[in-house]
């Protein structure tokens, strides 16, 4: 049954649970979760006094329960640049792979940035990463300070990285700011597995086609800008969080989305999408509205003991920023009316949490 068909979505609450403890007040990213015989690891990242992600731990037990241990990276040859670690992926022998985003300060009227993409590597189990190489940047000279949304000035970022059911590849969807505005959006490319140590043989998704990565190029966007990211109140889905479903059998895709905003990037609701297979990026269903309002960064995190932001089930944890008083539930199948997008509000968070992650 292919993805297009209908699948149900709702949100329950449950119980709170934070992905975080203090001294943060929220995740700024998506937050890699990966959970091996049962053991978790998690890392989440903040953006004061620039980028940087910390490491926390659980054993035996499904979230993490630990420390925030801050990580180091060895050999940083930009380190007054941000970087936010925000896919991780464990090969087969143990070590790790991850991909950061990061921001360049660009020095206009008032200080904005221009983000870019790159991977690195961990040999003890996250307490340490190796940048290996850039994935997709533009240069530095592109930035424009006319943009308006408060934040960019251009560029790539806010992406997630999943491997296809075979590991052959990665894929990297992610939120395109550049300044063409027929490019901007959520786009995707590619690379091998069999390259994880030093990214090559980038594809683009290109006019229906996978491309090879020649240049300066921009690919397709799966789901474009209905007014660009230049303008202090732009309206596009940004900043995906992709899972497989292993009851659903397929993929899984979160999205946020802006519109209205006066510079401020505001949130205005979480969609999903689903593909039956990530080498087709046409087969992205139209996105459906789950939640109105809310915050950045929802993710689906799987319940079982090898899950993680990257594998769920029928039933998984909902977070936005971190947070989470809400589980997640897909059906294939489903026949009734779709249920009205769960409101989430400041004041929902400020009863649940204490306080508004925004």
């Amino acid at each position: 049954m292919p993805a297009r068909s209908n699948i149900g979505v709702e949100l329950v609450a449950a119980s709170p649970l934070l992905l975080h403890t203090p001294p943060l007040r929220r995740t700024d990213a998506n937050s890699p979760l990966l959970r091996r015989r049962g053991n978790t690891l998690a890392f989440m990242s903040h953006y004061q006094p620039i980028g940087h992600t910390y490491r926390r731990s659980g054993e035996k037990v499904l979230w993490p329960s630990g420390p925030l241990e801050p990580l180091k990276l060895l050999g940083d040859p930009t380190p007054e640049t941000g970087k936010w670690i925000q896919s991780v992926w464990r090969a087969p022998g143990g070590n790790l792979f991850g991909w950061y985003h990061a921001e360049e300060v660009v020095p206009c009227a008032k200080p904005l940035f221009l983000p870019h993409i790159g991977a690195l590597r961990s040999e003890d189990d996250g307490r340490s990463w190796r940048l290996i190489g850039e994935v997709l940047r533009v240069p530095y000279a592109e930035a424009d300070c006319s943009y308006m949304n408060g934040f960019l000035t251009g560029g790539y970022g806010d992406f997630c990285v999943v491997p296809d059911r075979r590991t052959d590849w990665f894929y990297v969807h992610y939120s395109a700011y550049v300044p063409d505005e027929s490019a901007q959006g959520v786009s995707v490319l590619r690379y091998p597995v069999s390259a994880r140590d030093r990214p090559a043989a980038l594809e683009l998704w290109c006019d229906g086609h996978w491309r090879p990565k020649v240049g300066r190029q921009d690919g397709t966007p799966i789901f474009g800008v209905e007014r660009g990211w230049r303008h202090r109140d732009p309206s596009a889905y940004w900043g995906p969080a992709i899972h497989y479903n292993r009851d659903l059998d397929c993929f899984v895709m979160l999205l946020n989305w802006t519109e209205d905003g006066a510079s401020d990037i505001v949130q205005r609701g979480v969609f999903t999408s689903f593909n039956d297979d990530l080498a087709n990026p046409a087969g992205w269903s139209v996105p459906q509205q789950i939640v109105d309002g809310g915050s950045w960064y929802p993710q689906a995190i799987g319940l079982g003991p090898d899950d993680g932001d990257t594998l769920a089930g029928a039933e998984a944890r909902f977070f936005l920023s971190g947070y989470s008083a809400w589980t997640i539930r897909f059906r294939r199948g489903g026949t009734g009316p779709r249920p009205a997008p769960l409101a989430i509000s400041r004041q929902t968070f400020t009863e649940l949490f204490g306080v508004a992650p925004w």
